[in-house]
């Protein structure tokens, strides 16, 4: 396994079948940015291709290493690039960054950040297994609390969002109505004629939570970690964790990171995961908190945030963004799926709320 995806892929997340010519462009442009790199070079194997950020594995004298080009902003792209050096140099198991011959974390190349790291081998989590789910749990607390303390650079932008979920209800609550319209416009459509039918009473609840957020100690925590904030991974999986063959939880793929409240992290991995079975299974909901908790506790107040930030629509949210901006075709029995799986979450969930 690598610092990085393991699978070709094109912006929608669809397998992409690279073409002998693409392979040979991509193998060209690695082994023209490895050069900036003191390393011998034996053979170049491209791993990741697409539109995407792409990563290579570089075989050399000493052992593989990965290579990879940074598909974010160069801002951004800076941001992540020290804080998982930051964590690598603290010992917590990030891969890491490789210096170039300047001795400098990256090589700019056209538009992009080439970065090279250390290449670790091991297995994705498989989170049908309790070891398993307990294990990638565990690592996302270890992840957030090895990371407290890092500042960027001086002249790098700090990326946070410590204090902008009520923003982000705010403006999918007016996306969800706005939606609405282009629905009307597909009057003989199913999905569309459901989503009006049905969607009301979501939105309503969207608001809802809004209020709830703001009327927790949501700005009290959002406080307190201004001076000392958390960074959270933002995408972590089973694709951005390895069990590594030392036996160890590995966190790869640290592109996204932004400072944030490290329950946002919990909310994107639970949630989704949940989404699977049709049913709320309050068992795996447990396995997977207590885990976490078992590294950091967290207080009551603060598992209220994190459920009331669950509680919002952000799966229905997904479902239908898909089928009206990105235009996927989706059946309106996958829309009537979702809108049933938030009815079983907010029941599960209300219970939970103080």
């Amino acid at each position: 396994m690598l610092e990085g995806n393991i699978l070709n892929q094109n912006e929608d997340s669809e397998e992409y079948v690279l073409s002998p010519e693409e392979i040979a462009r991509l193998v060209s442009l690695a082994e023209t940015i490895i050069k900036n790199w003191d390393v011998s070079v034996e053979q170049i194997e491209v791993v990741q291709g697409g539109q995407m950020a792409l990563v290579w594995k570089i075989h050399t004298s000493v052992g593989p290493i990965c290579l990879k080009r940074i598909h974010r902003p160069e801002k951004k792209a800076l941001f992540s690039i020290n804080a998982q050096n930051y964590l690598a140099q603290k010992g917590t198991r990030v891969p890491g960054i490789i210096p170039n011959k300047n001795g400098v974390l990256y090589t700019k190349h056209g538009p992009f950040l080439f970065v090279v790291y250390e290449w670790i081998e091991g297995r994705p989590f498989e989170l049908t297994v309790q070891e398993d789910l307990e294990f990638i749990m565990k690592g996302l607390a270890d992840f957030h609390t090895a990371s407290i303390g890092y500042k960027p650079p001086d002249g790098i932008p700090i990326f946070t969002k410590l204090g902008r979920w009520p923003n982000h209800y705010i403006k999918r609550c007016q996306q969800m109505e706005t939606w609405k319209l282009m629905a009307k416009s597909m009057p003989d459509d199913p999905f569309s004629q459901l989503y009006l039918a049905e969607i009301d009473p979501f939105i309503q609840e969207g608001r809802d939570t809004l209020a709830r957020l703001l009327n927790s100690e949501y700005r009290s925590w959002v406080g307190q970690l201004k001076a000392s904030p958390t960074l959270c991974h933002q995408d972590y999986g089973t694709g951005n964790s390895l069990l590594g063959d030392d036996g160890q939880i590995w966190v790869i793929d640290l592109d996204t990171v932004s400072f944030d409240l490290p329950i946002r992290d919990l909310r994107k991995m639970i949630i989704p995961l949940l989404d699977t079975t049709g049913v709320w299974n309050e068992e795996q909901f447990n396995v997977m908190i207590n885990a976490y908790e078992s590294i950091s506790p967290l207080t009551e107040k603060q598992k209220e945030i994190m459920f009331i930030d669950m509680l919002f629509p952000y799966e229905l949210y997904d479902v239908i963004r898909e089928r009206y901006v990105r235009k996927s075709p989706l059946l309106e029995t996958e829309l009537a799926e979702a809108l049933e799986y938030e009815r079983i979450k907010s029941g599960a969930l209300n219970q939970l709320i103080l």
